[in-house]
């Protein structure tokens, strides 16, 4: 009988042990996490406060990591790269250009790209000009008001700018001449906007945007038309500190990846988040390249 107990109580203290182990091995796993992450976001249209969506994922993040998550809104992409940079920020979601300015100057890691599916991460940039408008390619908008969205927006400024430097064959310091006044609206949504009402002549905007907006009824695609459209270009991903703890990153990404929220995907015109590799951006940096400025000087 004695050495049934004595049995029992063996394996009873195995068991005990390994319990304890995992404790503390999850416990020393999270030790070094930040007691608060925080979420940068850019801004679209007229959009004064985070939206309830983006709330609401931030929330369901912070749950899953037992961490608290903040959103900061930043007035602009160099202000989330900025953040990142000082440590303000831990994940933010970025164009593509974006992206690459805050990997070389942030140390920013991407990790997942939103797309509609796993085959298609990819979108484009296209000059729209007014339905009842006489331009019909983009020689013809020599002249003319028009509207680049953001200096460190891929579809909204990067590609297009060497679209003008191609097709018309003008060097990049040639490109604001061309038009009669050249502007930033902020957003790919106030570039839309802008153009059906007729509050200038042409803009250069991503057709994900421009499809999420007819999608949801906010436009109508009989009220513009499309004179030039770029090849395809990596969607905009979401990425994170290169310096927060492995096993945070892992958490980090696990819950992105299965993330099913619609309501949100919708905000995002986007159907799921999928892993991507830095290299996917490469063909961003060689257009960037092209134009032969530095990254400070595309921002300016």
């Amino acid at each position: 009988m004695r050495k049934y107990l004595f049995i029992l109580i063996t394996i009873l203290l195995v068991f005990l042990l390994a319990a304890c182990g995992d404790g503390e091995s999850e416990a020393s796993s999270s030790a070094d996490w930040p007691d608060e992450l925080v979420i940068g976001v850019v801004p679209s249209e007229d959009q004064t406060s985070v939206s309830p969506r983006v709330e609401q994922f931030a929330e369901e993040l912070s749950e899953e990591l037992e961490v608290d998550i903040e959103v900061f809104m930043g007035t602009n992409y160099n202000g989330v790269i900025e953040g990142l940079k000082n440590e303000h920020v831990d994940i933010a979601f970025f164009g593509p250009f974006a992206y690459i300015l805050a990997n070389e100057r942030s140390g920013a890691e991407v990790f997942a790209i939103g797309a509609e599916s796993e085959d298609e991460i990819s979108y484009q940039s296209a000059f729209i000009v007014p339905a009842d408008s006489d331009v019909q390619e983009l020689a013809d908008l020599e002249g003319k008001d028009f509207l680049f969205v953001d200096p460190a927006s891929t579809s909204g400024h990067i590609f297009p700018r060497s679209a003008v430097i191609d097709e018309i064959g003008i060097t990049n310091e040639e490109v604001d001449a061309f038009f009669g006044n050249v502007s930033f609206s902020g957003s790919h949504d106030a570039s839309i906007l802008s153009v059906i009402n007729g509050d200038v002549d042409g803009a250069a905007i991503a057709t994900d945007v421009m499809d999420a907006m007819i999608a949801q009824g906010q436009i109508d695609e009989n009220d513009f038309r499309i004179i030039h459209s770029s090849d395809d270009i990596p969607r905009g991903p979401d990425a994170y500190r290169s310096d927060l703890p492995e096993d945070l990153k892992e958490a980090i990404r696990e819950f992105y990846y299965s993330y099913e929220d619609e309501h949100y995907f919708e905000e995002r015109g986007i159907n799921g988040f999928y892993p991507i590799e830095d290299e996917a951006y490469d063909v961003v940096r060689r257009t960037a390249e092209n134009l032969g400025m530095s990254p400070e000087e595309l921002l300016n």
